[in-house]
């Protein structure tokens, strides 16, 4: 891909590595994530048995009361063998009440040594700050993936994992002849409305819950959506089952309590409330 710019043309600029991407996400997270945030540098997490997880960063979006644990990947690294592992790491070990304390401590640790930390919080009228961040650590965080190239089954990671996730692609593409010195950052920051566009995941178990509901036996469900989407039977099963964390027993019980079901998919998907509810209330 090219862009051009008064004749000037600018390429697509292929990462060094994730270190590399990692370092202009920190140099633009408040383009990212909205300028009343705060980054703190990586956080190592333990589970009860000792595994550890290091995250890429945590972002505080004290305006919003939500906060990030960043992961930063490059397309061509199977997301698969690291995202996964890594996240289902961080669900483990956040359970634990003393690694949410421990990161509370830690992040105000290094917001009390830091002038222009606490004049943001000074700025939002945020007086107990020990107070606010222990509320805000004990909320579920967003896991935020950021990656140089969106790949066709990120969606279908992102519905996977146990916290909601937001995918960002970043992309950068540098000045013919003079490289990273003249360069333009391509990507949709986290802040304002979130994208319209439903993932597909999503919509098929819309489109199979509201089958069933109307009283179609689930193998026919199942037979009907795959065919309105033009894929196979088991994507259709996988998107009612695996990436919501269950089998088709435990999913069929689910749909016989509509909050609960509703619930669920919001967690899931927290970009899609208002579809949601639209299609299932």
């Amino acid at each position: 891909m090219i862009l051009l710019k008064d004749s000037v043309k600018y390429f697509l600029y292929e990462y060094a590595s994730e270190e590399e991407l990692a370092q202009m996400i920190v140099e633009h997270y408040k383009d990212i994530f909205g300028m009343n945030t705060l980054y703190f540098d990586p956080q190592t997490m333990k589970t009860h048995a000792g595994i550890e997880a290091r995250n890429d960063g945590i972002i505080l979006a004290l305006d919003q009361n939500k906060w990030y644990i960043l992961e930063v990947e490059l397309a061509k690294h199977s997301i698969h063998k690291h995202i996964i592992p890594q996240v289902t790491k961080f669900h483990m070990a956040y359970k634990r009440s003393e690694t949410r304390k421990r990161i509370t401590d830690t992040l105000f640790n290094q917001i009390k040594d830091a002038p222009d930390k606490i004049m943001l919080l000074q700025t939002l009228k945020i007086e107990d700050a020990y107070k606010h961040l222990t509320e805000l650590i004990d909320s579920k965080p967003t896991i935020t993936i950021i990656i140089d190239q969106k790949t066709p089954d990120l969606e279908d990671v992102c519905a996977s994992l146990p916290f909601p996730t937001r995918a960002v692609e970043f992309r950068t593409f540098t000045r013919e002849n003079i490289g990273l010195g003249v360069h333009i950052h391509q990507f949709e920051p986290l802040i304002g409305p979130p994208p319209e566009e439903a993932p597909k995941s999503l919509l098929k178990v819309l489109a199979v819950t509201r089958l069933i509901w109307e009283g179609k036996p689930y193998v026919k469900a199942f037979k009907t959506v795959s065919e309105q989407f033009n894929v196979g039977e088991p994507a259709i099963r996988d998107a009612c089952t695996r990436t919501l964390g269950l089998n088709t027993k435990q999913f069929l019980k689910l749909l016989q309590n509509k909050s609960r079901i509703i619930a669920l998919l919001k967690e899931r998907y927290p970009d899609n409330r208002n579809l949601i509810d639209e299609k299932l209330s």
